[in-house]
């Protein structure tokens, strides 16, 4: 058996290492199936290994369940965070499933990826769902990621080859904090703080870039300016969703018989908590200015197509009269019949000396007159 270790890869070419070997994994659900059946399929998927106590810490890659069964095995001593990215089939998750001792029911939940956040205790472990969101190349990801705890054993499950918790990786290998010095009930807390502290730098993104909409739109409003307001609210929608569950998913842990013994375990729950309560808030905040962007647009264009129309208005009613005028004096009577007599009553106008430089000056004058009278009520 080869153990694979891997603690030169630096931090930044870890995506591209896992990129590379990302393949979608499909799951099949079965209408009508009795409770506890799963069913998955796709390529077996990654596991990563991290095994720590106070004095060290080594993270690992394998490449079967055999291969993971006797690490575990040969260093039961330690803590282990073993991470599985890819539902993987349901040989593997039957595999797991023995390995463990997990429930059905929780897996069943696993390969169901829109499961709301959860907390379930099953014979020996505990069972946690939580949505893990980020941005990423400015789309954003809603995905689940699902926790099974034991003593000394954490697992995390995950579609995605991306997350939010390369902090708590960097913490476990250089020994920051005390997350070392903690059981893995305590890992399993920083890992999900780790998640919900994860959601206000998407506040501040999407505040900033509510800004500069805002901005904008101030400037000149555009038809697309529309479909970004849409967005914005569908994501705010998305995350409010994802971090309202959250909150309850600790309030129930909070409530749980296991957390009440554990006093330090507890306040820090608590504190995460604290920190779901005040995403609520600020999306509740940024909720409210993303509904008033619409109205800033409707009103920007409203304003401009009221200037538009204030335009074409006095323009119209400057060119009224003239237009009048030159409908008239285009008429264009005959002096005379064929005959060449006289036709009585006809417009003298036409016929006098200079008559087209006076009726240009008298436009002209009826022109600058009306547009001093738009100044002085204002209207220019």
């Amino acid at each position: 058996m080869s153990i694979e270790k891997e603690p030169q890869i630096p931090q930044t070419d870890r995506r591209s290492v896992r990129e590379s070997v990302r393949e979608e994994n499909q799951t099949v659900f079965h209408t009508g199936e009795f409770p506890g059946n799963f069913e998955a399929s796709g390529k077996d998927p990654a596991i990563e290994v991290f095994s720590y106590d106070v004095n060290e810490a080594t993270r690992y890659a394998f490449a079967t369940m055999e291969q993971l069964n006797a690490h575990i095995a040969q260093n039961q001593h330690l803590t282990h965070w073993i991470n599985i990215e890819g539902y993987g089939n349901t040989a593997f998750l039957q595999k797991l499933q023995e390995r463990f001792g997990l429930h059905s029911l929780a897996l069943e939940d696993v390969v169901s990826i829109n499961q709301r956040p959860k907390v379930d205790y099953y014979d020996g472990h505990w069972f946690i769902i939580s949505r893990m969101l980020y941005f990423y190349e400015h789309k954003l990801i809603n995905e689940q990621i699902a926790f099974f705890i034991f003593d000394k054993i954490v697992i995390t499950i995950q579609d995605e080859l991306e997350d939010c918790l390369d902090t708590i990786r960097d913490r476990i290998l250089k020994g920051k904090g005390q997350i070392r010095s903690q059981s893995a009930a305590y890992l399993a807390y920083a890992l999900m703080d780790a998640i919900v502290d994860n959601y206000f730098p998407m506040i501040e993104d999407i505040n900033h870039r509510m800004t500069l909409l805002e901005e904008s739109i101030m400037l000149e409003p555009m038809p697309h300016h529309v479909n970004e307001i849409m967005n914005i609210k569908r994501e705010i929608i998305q995350i409010r969703k994802a971090a309202l569950a959250e909150r309850d998913k600790l309030n129930e842990l909070l409530r749980s018989d296991y957390v009440k013994k554990d006093e330090k375990l507890e306040m820090y729950l608590r504190d995460a908590q604290d920190h779901s309560i005040q995403i609520v808030d600020l999306l509740e905040a940024e909720k409210e200015i993303a509904y008033s962007l619409m109205d800033v647009y409707m009103s920007n264009v409203g304003n401009k197509t009221n200037d538009i129309m204030k335009f074409l208005t006095l323009t119209s009613s400057i060119f009224i009269p003239l237009t009048f005028i030159a409908g008239i004096y285009g008429m264009n009577f005959s002096k005379e019949d064929e005959d060449g007599k006289r036709i009585p009553g006809n417009m003298p106008e036409l016929y006098m000396p200079y008559g087209y430089e006076i009726v240009w000056a008298g436009m002209i004058l009826i022109a600058i007159g009306i547009v001093l009278f738009f100044k002085k009520k204002k209207w220019l």
